[in-house]
């Protein structure tokens, strides 16, 4: 075996025996709480056919957890379809673009700022909805006693109230996680 693949196992080991891995942020959690139906005035209803997500980044379970574009397209996806927007013959696209994922290395209580930007396009390639949105979320001792737990749900908040202000910008009534003041 290589020296790698010891190193792996060995991690794996200690990750099991601490049972403190980080995990990646989960797809459902990231998807806000309550979503209504996009109003009917707005444009965007029933009428995005696709989403493409970028940025992000993958989970090393021995060091934070992360958001993944995939993962955050999934969560964004299932949003959209919740609101009444998403429709496969629709005429626009929506790209989010993961600019950044601000978290803490330690604390009681964990502040993970996330800041994505939105583009949504039409058929002819033009923009026609271009915003940055931020969103914080604190997740409190009392959600976990674990960090990396703690972490992770501090990420998906921030991902699920991110959601959800882009959701209201496109004119569905949407919560995300309520954050935590610290």
């Amino acid at each position: 075996m290589t020296t790698i693949g010891t190193n792996a196992l060995r991690g794996a080991a200690i990750c099991l025996v601490v049972s403190a891995c980080a995990a990646p942020a989960e797809k459902t959690a990231m998807v806000p709480t309550e979503i209504s139906l996009v109003s009917a005035s707005s444009p965007y209803r029933a009428n995005v056919k696709k989403v493409d997500t970028y940025g992000g980044q993958e989970t090393n379970p021995m060091l934070m957890s992360q958001i993944s574009a995939d993962d955050f397209k999934v969560a964004l996806t299932d949003a959209l379809k919740a609101a009444g927007i998403l429709n496969p013959s629709g005429r626009y696209a929506v790209r989010a673009d993961i600019l950044s994922l601000k978290q803490p290395m330690f604390g009681t209580s964990l502040k993970v700022e996330m800041t994505v930007r939105y583009n949504v396009i039409d058929s002819n390639d033009r923009i026609r909805l271009d915003r940055t949105i931020e969103s914080v979320y604190t997740a409190a001792f009392s959600e976990s006693l674990i960090g990396v737990e703690r972490l992770r749900k501090a990420n998906e908040g921030a991902a699920r109230d991110n959601i959800a202000r882009f959701l209201r910008v496109l004119g569905s009534a949407a919560t995300g996680g309520v954050a935590v003041t610290s």
